[in-house]
């Protein structure tokens, strides 16, 4: 073993060491058992990680949602995080024509990182929601 193979093993052990010593465990397992541990909610959230198409798609997810109040766009550096009430919907064609190149719905789901929801493809719409695919909406093509 090299000794930078060492230096990086303690530095990442020491690392955790840091977070854990931190941790209440009392505190811990009272929130993982207590009735408010678990909230149920009707948000979905898709986190998109940054690129030239990413841009074009949160400016156009921000015109197409401007008047829904639940809908929220976060920059969180590397990656965006949507969040919505219900569901949304991005329509790869319609992006595609603000790049002024081909975009597919396949291109998008490249940069999606985490969903949150149910999410489907459609076409050339990507959609997130909170129904049940099937019973509560119909199945798409």
């Amino acid at each position: 073993m090299t000794e930078a193979s060492v230096s990086r093993h303690d530095s990442y052990g020491a690392s955790v060491e840091r977070r854990v010593t931190n941790i209440d465990a009392d505190q811990v397992r009272a929130n993982m058992f207590s009735d408010a541990g678990v909230v149920e909610s009707r948000r979905v959230v898709l986190t998109l990680t940054k690129a030239d198409e990413i841009e074009a798609t949160v400016e156009w997810l921000e015109e197409r949602y401007s008047d829904d109040p639940s809908f929220t766009i976060e920059d969180c550096g590397t990656f965006y995080r949507i969040d919505c009430e219900e569901g949304f919907e991005i329509d790869a064609y319609e992006i595609s024509e603000l790049l002024g190149r081909p975009f597919s719905v396949y291109d998008l789901l490249v940069n999606v990182s985490t969903t949150i929801g149910r999410a489907y493809v459609d076409g050339d719409i990507f959609a997130i929601t909170t129904d049940l695919i099937g019973w509560e909406r119909e199945l798409p093509r």
